[in-house]
């Protein structure tokens, strides 16, 4: 889920069943516990939708120690905790054969699915052919933050990113497309 939506992996473990609205047209997460006390609304994609139900199904055939509103679970039936999931990330990403980096970089965490999300998201408008810059500030608010200038940090220069956006520039600079 946090690599279809781009939440941060906080306001996920805080969801709660009310929060994650399946069947509402369009589907949604509510987000409200967040970094800048702004609520809004997250759209679902299709397939985390399916995902998400599937889960909700073994959630609550799960016997529970005692009642609880928070929409993730731990095996044990107690919200999920930060901790418990960067640790289940991690083992995700070892089976994955995703190692950590041993040269002193930082390797794959949580985060990163958040950056891969706003990455992702530029490439989809470059290629669909969208005015990027006009779209920035959309990408802002989905995430969560309060300017642009917050979510220029999210966007690694990745090569794939680099050619769309370099092409983009080269149409802009022969005279035809916008940026």
């Amino acid at each position: 889920m946090l690599a279809s939506t781009g939440l941060r992996a906080g306001e996920s473990i805080r969801l709660t069943l009310n929060d994650v609205r399946l069947d509402a047209t369009p589907p949604h997460l509510e987000i409200r516990h967040t970094k800048f006390y702004k609520a809004r609304l997250v759209p679902l994609h299709p397939t985390t939708v399916e995902h998400l139900r599937s889960y909700l199904l073994k959630r609550n055939r799960f016997r529970l120690p005692q009642p609880s509103n928070a929409f993730f679970l731990s095996g044990r039936g107690r919200p999920l905790s930060y901790d418990k999931l960067r640790r289940i990330f991690t083992q995700v990403a070892d089976v994955a054969g995703i190692k950590k980096k041993t040269d002193g970089r930082r390797g794959p965490c949580l985060h990163s699915l958040r950056h891969g999300f706003a990455v992702e998201r530029l490439l989809v408008w470059y290629r669909a052919g969208l005015d990027v810059s006009s779209w920035m500030p959309h990408l802002s608010v989905y995430l969560g933050h309060l300017n642009k200038e917050e979510t220029y940090w999210y966007l690694t220069a990745t090569p794939e990113l680099l050619t769309v956006a370099g092409n983009a520039f080269f149409r802009y600079s022969d005279g035809g497309e916008q940026l």
